[in-house]
């Protein structure tokens, strides 16, 4: 193995969550590359620019990218860097458009673009940062990265597209629910490990390991971050809540709730779901509901399986600091209330 993660940080973001901070020097230089990329901004649009990069939270995709390619034997060169910040690039673009669609006000505690400078310009400015990622891949030597996040953003696209027809449609079925994830949430954690496994000269099955590890990673997250949207507390989580309910999306907790009831059980439950989606005292009243029945606690039950298949992803690939702390990870995922 060349290279182990960084120990000694010469400086620590005060918002990185306590699991990365032996990859604080490495996360340093993606964000040097993710200001790099957005460094050439127009004027019209630099201060929006700024803003959503504040939005980049976490750092869970770019540490998984450098983890990558340090398990894979080439530590976090230039490209493997330059790959981490396309990936966080890519993702913070679908979070400026994700608030729009679902009216949010607030992500990472501060106010969204469309808040702030409202829809239109905000659609333009996720726009333009899918633009910065794109080129930034195209300049890559490497053509892979370029190649293979075109089908990623493709995939994630459509999985916001099947959500957004799925709306207000109380016949979606957990298989349904798991392809939506699998599209719009899973698709990208995936991407962000096979690339840095790609870049760190990885073989063709550390890859694929390391891939299915971040399909199993991505669904556990966004399982979460569906039960937190529901029971989570907004000033802890740092984003608008409840927007899943009033938006009309069936998300896994109400799929469980909704499952349980049989017959004039299960007509009152869709009378239930029905006014939720049509006024939010109907939404915090089911979100009140879902708190005090089983389906949330089935909620994490499901999570936690998906990390128990994460992690066994990882049989396959040699014991190392690397490995363990992709393990570390999977156990912060279930764990996190924000």
């Amino acid at each position: 193995m060349s290279g182990s993660a960084s120990h000694a940080p010469s400086s620590i973001p005060a918002d990185i969550p306590a699991v990365l901070l032996p990859l604080a020097d490495d996360l340093e230089l993606v964000g040097a590359k993710f200001r790099e990329i957005l460094a050439d901004a127009s004027s019209e649009s630099q201060d929006m620019v700024r803003h959503a990069a504040r939005f980049n939270g976490k750092r869970l995709r770019p540490a998984l990218t450098c983890l990558a390619a340090r398990l894979a034997g080439s530590g976090v060169t230039s490209d493997v860097a330059s790959v981490a910040a396309i990936v966080e690039l890519i993702h913070t673009a679908t979070l400026v458009h994700d608030d729009i669609l679902d009216g949010a006000d607030v992500r990472r505690k501060v106010a969204t673009l469309n808040t702030r400078w409202g829809s239109h310009a905000a659609v333009l400015v996720g726009d333009v940062l899918f633009s910065k990622a794109y080129r930034a891949a195209a300049w890559l030597d490497d053509p892979f990265a370029s190649r293979y996040l075109s089908d990623v953003v493709g995939e994630v696209l459509e999985g916001e597209i099947h959500q957004a027809n799925a709306s207000r449609d109380a016949d979606v079925t957990e298989d349904e629910y798991r392809e939506i994830i699998r599209g719009k949430t899973a698709a990208l954690y995936e991407a962000a490990l096979v690339a840095g496994a790609h870049y760190g000269g990885a073989t063709d099955a550390q890859k694929k390991s390391l891939g299915r590890f971040g399909h199993h990673l991505g669904m556990a997250f966004q399982i979460i971050d569906d039960r937190l949207d529901v029971s989570g507390d907004e000033a802890t989580v740092g984003k608008s809540l409840g927007t899943d309910l009033s938006e009309g999306k069936m998300t896994l907790p109400l799929i469980r709730w909704l499952a349980s009831h049989e017959g004039e059980a299960r007509e009152a439950a869709l009378a239930q779901i029905r006014h939720a989606w049509s006024c939010d005292e109907g939404a915090q009243d089911l979100a009140q509901i879902l708190c005090d029945s089983g389906a949330l606690d089935q909620t994490d039950e499901a999570a936690r399986t998906e990390i128990e298949r994460a992690i066994a992803c990882l049989a396959e690939l040699p014991e190392s600091h690397e490995r363990s702390m992709l393990e570390t990870l999977a156990q912060f995922v279930v764990q996190r209330v924000n």
